[in-house]
């Protein structure tokens, strides 16, 4: 009786650690994205962009605006859920609100810092990699 609880204890307790690695994947934030291709809608009102990772293992699920109310964006992924090299709910086009005072867009390092990966010419009006 005693092994029988024993063994289901180690069993429970393995599955809740296998279960929390693998939905804690996808609050990991990923430092090396990178810009692939843009482009923004006729109004301009919304940038949609491509990304890629720079290591050979994992995937983005999505980003979150970091900047608030303020403006430039400085944008900051996640890895997707279900492990370290999971592609589940992966993508690598993402859609950008845009106002007409926005100037810049950032996207996070592993430093704790951010790059400069897109800006806008005030002149022209057109986005434009720095």
């Amino acid at each position: 009786m005693k092994k029988k609880s024993i063994v289901i204890i180690v069993i429970s307790v393995i599955v809740v650690l296998t279960f929390s690695f693998l939905v804690g994947t996808g609050f990991t934030e990923r430092a090396d994205v990178i810009l692939l291709d843009y482009y923004v809608s006729e109004e301009g009102a919304k940038l949609t962009f491509n990304t890629t990772i720079l290591s050979s293992m994992g995937y983005t699920r999505g980003f979150e605006d970091k900047s608030g109310a303020l403006k430039p964006h400085y944008l900051v992924f996640y890895s997707t859920f279900g492990g370290l090299n999971s592609s589940f709910r992966a993508k690598s086009e993402f859609e950008l609100v845009l106002g007409e005072n926005d100037t810049e867009i950032y996207f996070n390092r592993a430093d704790g810092g951010y790059e400069l990966v897109l800006q806008k010419n005030i002149e022209t009006g057109e986005w434009t990699r720095p």
